[in-house]
This record gives C-alpha cells, structure tokens and sequence, in this order.
C-alpha cells in the first residue's frame, strides 16, 4: 500500500476543490491557492513534488525506497512498513546470533557444522538485518517523533527555522497543527486507540478522517 497507493493528489483547481468544500465555510473562507507548477490545488500543508510533478496533500517525503511519495493516503502504511521491516529484522537478528556467531569461530571449535556456503548466507543475513535495523530504529524514531507532534518532514524543518526566529524575537513559536499526542496519532492512524493496537492492522483499523484540504487546528479545540 505504501508503494502502490495514490499518495494524496489534490483536485483540480478551482471546480472540484470548490464543490468538495459544500459551502461549509460560507463567504469568510480563505480563497484557495493554485500550485503555480502543477496548476491543481494547493490545500494547505501540500507541496508540489519535483519527482512525481505534482502537489501531494501533507506530502511527507519523496522516498526512494517506495518508489513513490510520502502523504495523507499511505503515510500511516508507510510507518507500519518501517515498524514490521524492523521487528522482521530483529526477529532474524535474535534467531540468527547463534549461527552468526559459531560461523565467526574456526571450524573444528563449531558445535553446529557449517558449509562454506552456508557461512556466506549467515554472516551477510545478519549484518544486513542488523544494520536495516539499527537505521529503520534511527528514522522510525523520527517518524515517531513527527507522528506525536503532528508535523511532516518538510513541516519539521520549517517548525525549527520559525522557533529560531521566534526566539530571537522574545516570542513562542508553536506548530498550530499540535492537538495533543492522542489527537496526533489518530490524525495519522485513524480514531483508534493506541493500546487498542487495531491501527497495527489497516485493514481492520478505522481509516482516518482527515480529507487532506482542511486539518484540525489548537485554535479549534480552545474554549
């Protein structure tokens, strides 16, 4: 889902993004902007991807190793991919270690009988198990971090630039899209329930609300 889903492309501009937001917001509602690039609509926390030549709704990232970019529409497959590539390959890392091991000592020391070939396939398995692991920990715990904070990639770099600015003005920057760890979450995996663990399987877990063309923000949730 993560390679083959469509990461959040907007509607074109002005039709259907006009149509879609049913005159809820009345005639008080921001005008809504154009992607100069791509010419669709640009809601807001969309940027146009250089790769893919197009705007993609709260784009994350443009990931190589997908083949595709990060958005509203696969960016909780994305993260559930990194979670199970990463227990997949400490679940090797633990189960091989014995192996990987007996294959480091000489032959006549080994207590498991070990072929040449066998060797080659044990010691490369587990070096590369144990260092995807060690790297999908490092950007899965950014990922993380981003998920309880509400912020995209592009939106982490820009949050930092604003409180360097903020900072030396005497003032607070805060990222208007923070609700909360719980609400956080659930903007990424759905109105589920962390200890619920149903947001473990996407298929049985409640999709998420958000549309990609409005989000929730602190101001909304203030008395």
């Amino acid at each position: 889902m993560a390679v083959c889903l469509n990461p959040g492309v907007p509607p074109e501009f002005p039709g259907e993004a006009l149509e879609s937001k049913d005159g809820e917001l009345g005639d008080y509602a921001p005008a809504p902007k154009q992607c100069h690039k791509c010419l669709k609509l640009k809601p807001p926390r969309a940027h146009h991807c250089s790769v893919c030549k197009t705007c993609v709704m709260k784009m994350d990232h443009h990931c190589p190793w997908i083949n595709n970019c990060v958005g509203i529409n696969n960016y909780r497959y994305f993260c559930l991919f990194m979670f199970f590539l990463a227990m997949g390959c400490l679940y090797y890392t633990v189960l091989g270690s014995r192996l990987f091991f007996q294959a480091l000592v000489p032959a006549r020391k080994r207590t498991i009988k070990l072929k040449f070939e066998d060797i080659q396939c044990v010691t490369l398995s587990w070096l590369v198990s144990i260092c995807i692991f060690c790297a999908i920990c490092l950007l899965g715990g950014f990922h993380l971090y981003l998920v309880l904070t509400n912020q995209t990639t592009i939106e982490f770099h820009t949050n930092m630039a604003g409180r360097q600015i903020a900072r030396k003005r005497g003032e607070i920057h805060r990222n208007p899209y923070d609700l909360g760890m719980s609400r956080n979450f659930q903007q990424v995996f759905g109105p589920n329930t962390f200890f619920g663990f149903r947001w473990l399987l996407p298929y049985v877990a409640r999709r998420p609300t958000c549309n990609g063309l409005e989000y929730p923000m602190v101001s909304d949730f203030r008395a």
